[in-house]
Order: C-alpha cells, then sequence, then structure tokens
C-alpha cells in the first residue's frame, strides 16, 4: 500500500493565517465599536434636559426690576427706593426682573441677578447714559471672573468679594482692580412712573467669562 506524502506550502500557509487574523480582528473591532455606540446610547439618556421655566427665564424687554431680598423682596424697585439706598451700605440695590404678564419674578437663574444704583447723571459715560434712565443704571451683578455676587461698594465702585475685581458703574462697568477679564453687562432701561423696566436683555451674555 503506498503512501502519498501532502507537502505543505509555507508561503500559502502564512497568507491564509494572515487572512484568519484579519478576520478576527476586524470582528472584534465591529464588536468593540458597537459596544462604544451602545454605550454612548444609553448614556444620553442619562443627560439630563434643560428645562426653562418661567422662573429661570432670562430678562427681557418688558420685565420689571423687584427688590430681590430682605423685607420688600418681590415689590417694584421705585426711584425713591434708590435714592434711600444712597444712604446705606451698601448704596445699590439688588434686583431680580419680573415678569409683569405672569407676576413671576425670575429668581432661578443666578445670571438674572442685577444690581440698580441712583448715579448723577453727568457723571456716566455717554454710552453708559444711553442705557440708563436719569442717572439710573442696572448691570448684571454676577462677577465675570468665576461668577460670585457682586455686592460691595468700595473706593467709590462695585467691588466683588471674592477675588477682589472692582467695576465702575460710571463707565459701563470698566473694570478697575482685580481679576475679571471683561466688565459685567449693563441692562437698558426706562422708568415708566414708578417703575424701572427692562427695554431689552443685557447687552452681553452675563455670567463668568471662563
Amino acid at each position: 500500500m503506498e503512501h502519498t506524502e501532502h507537502s505543505i506550502d509555507p508561503v500559502k500557509e502564512q497568507q491564509e493565517h494572515i487572512k484568519r487574523r484579519a478576520v478576527l480582528q476586524a470582528a472584534i473591532g465591529v464588536g468593540v465599536g458597537l459596544s462604544v455606540l451602545s454605550t454612548l446610547y444609553v448614556g444620553v439618556g442619562f443627560i439630563p434636559k434643560v428645562v426653562v421655566t418661567p422662573e429661570k427665564e432670562p430678562v427681557k424687554a418688558g420685565d420689571v426690576l423687584v427688590w430681590a431680598q430682605g423685607a420688600k423682596a418681590g415689590q417694584d424697585i421705585t426711584p425713591a427706593d434708590l435714592q434711600a439706598a444712597l444712604k446705606s451700605d451698601p448704596p445699590f440695590i439688588i434686583a431680580y426682573p419680573k415678569n409683569p404678564e405672569n407676576n413671576v419674578v425670575k429668581n432661578q437663574a443666578a445670571t438674572n441677578t442685577i444690581m440698580v444704583m441712583q448715579l448723577e447723571p453727568s457723571s456716566l459715560s455717554p454710552e453708559t447714559a444711553k442705557y440708563a434712565a436719569q442717572g439710573i443704571v442696572a448691570y448684571s451683578a454676577i462677577c465675570t471672573h468665576l461668577g460670585c455676587t457682586i455686592s460691595q461698594w468700595k473706593n467709590n465702585v462695585w467691588h466683588c468679594p471674592c477675588h477682589g475685581g472692582e467695576y465702575d458703574p460710571r463707565q459701563g462697568a470698566k473694570v478697575v482692580a482685580g481679576p475679571p477679564p471683561g466688565p459685567v453687562p449693563q441692562l437698558p432701561i426706562k422708568l415708566e412712573g414708578n417703575r424701572i423696566v427692562a427695554t431689552a436683555g443685557f447687552l452681553f451674555k452675563p455670567g463668568a467669562d471662563v
């Protein structure tokens, strides 16, 4: 009985091995890709949706400025209130915008926190005066450095207690000291009787410039 010897072509065998390895790697790659996509898809479901409720809506034209805190919280700020505030420390009032259509105070968004102050009209720069009302100015109270609330008055300018940022409300909230990268935005206002009313939103986006 004869035995037939089968010779193995080493080149052909190597090529077959390379093909099998390529197919296996491709299969693994597809599996990993699908796994990542699946993870991303599932992850999307955990990203909270931003729901803008009436209390979180940004300030807009027609909103009335009201007291943000204290015994008068929620009440309209009047020119007489601002005159009286000049004798206190600080000599300005922290406010929130209120939608007069539904009487909702927009106090659930930090970027709606506003500083309102009575200044001598002749002390305002022309650009600042353009958005003021008889010397009354309104600006965002959120420091552009790290988002702290500006709550003090020092050196005859607004002062942020966190890192010493200072802004001149007479000059468009120009930064005069500290680390803030830029001014806080002014809010254009007008007087309607005893009410201080926004004529538009902030001149630019309020908040930390980081």
